[in-house]
């Protein structure tokens, strides 16, 4: 599986690393060095994308056209909406056209309505910052080798697009997943250390410095991966954890 995801990914700038010789990558200044761990989802993924457009780079620069014809406000709209069209929510309050990001989360918390989840009061939270170890990584190998791919630290963004993963269940799409991160690349600086087929991680180059910017920082969190708040009481809490700490883990189901 390694070798077949290494020659798909040969255009980029990558090393396959044996099991037995892993070590954490250190993150570097000018680069994200992203540790890709093999999975037959993703693997599955990249082959439909170069059926579809003849190499994965034709696919990549396909897909960037469109992250560059749609804002963060428009992705949100989108995976909201999705959210909501199986509720028993009444219609006129599914509608999100018009809407800035505020009146969509709104819409999104009517799915929680009642849910301790969504309590904005800023809480004091102990929860320390997650760490990739080895022992993270060899618990989640489906093969005897995985792959470090570095990107230019402006294309960050790229990497949903190279390592298609999610369109599934409540996780986005690939295309979503890259305006979301591009936003947040130019938002907060964020590193991108790792990726499985369920599961992102990001480093954060800076915090959210009051209330106001952490709780909304929180809710586009919630509304990407709703699963950030299974460790967190609240959004409260789960917002002193983003002005305490510098790693974001979005996991899902």
């Amino acid at each position: 599986m390694v070798e077949e995801l290494s020659n798909y990914l040969k255009e980029c700038d990558i090393e396959v690393v044996a099991a037995e010789d892993f070590t954490v990558p250190a993150t570097k200044e000018d680069k994200h060095s992203i540790l890709v761990l093999p999975s037959y989802n993703i693997l599955e993924m990249i082959e439909e994308a170069v059926d579809e457009e003849g190499s994965l780079s034709d696919y990549v620069h396909k897909q960037l056209e469109e992250v560059h014809g749609l804002s963060v406000e428009d992705v949100f709209r989108r995976i909201v909406k999705s959210h909501l069209l199986y509720t028993d929510i009444e219609s006129e309050l599914k509608s999100l056209e018009g809407k800035n990001f505020e009146g969509i989360y709104q819409a999104y918390s009517l799915i929680w309505e009642g849910n301790e989840l969504i309590n904005e009061q800023l809480s004091e939270t102990e929860t320390e910052s997650f760490l990739i170890s080895e022992k993270w990584v060899q618990d989640r190998l489906q093969d005897d080798a995985l792959i470090v791919l570095e990107l230019p630290n402006a294309s960050g963004y790229e990497a949903p697009l190279w390592v298609p993963m999610g369109g599934y269940n409540e996780c986005p799409l690939p295309v979503y997943q890259s305006v979301i991160v591009k936003h947040w690349q130019e938002a907060y600086g964020i590193k991108i250390l790792a990726v499985t087929e369920d599961t992102w991680i990001f480093q954060a180059g800076s915090r959210p410095q009051t209330y106001e910017e952490a709780i909304k920082l929180a809710k586009e969190h919630f509304i990407f991966c709703q699963y950030v708040l299974d460790e967190f009481p609240s959004l409260g809490h789960y917002a002193d954890y983003l002005m305490k700490q510098d790693v974001w883990h979005f996991w899902w189901d």
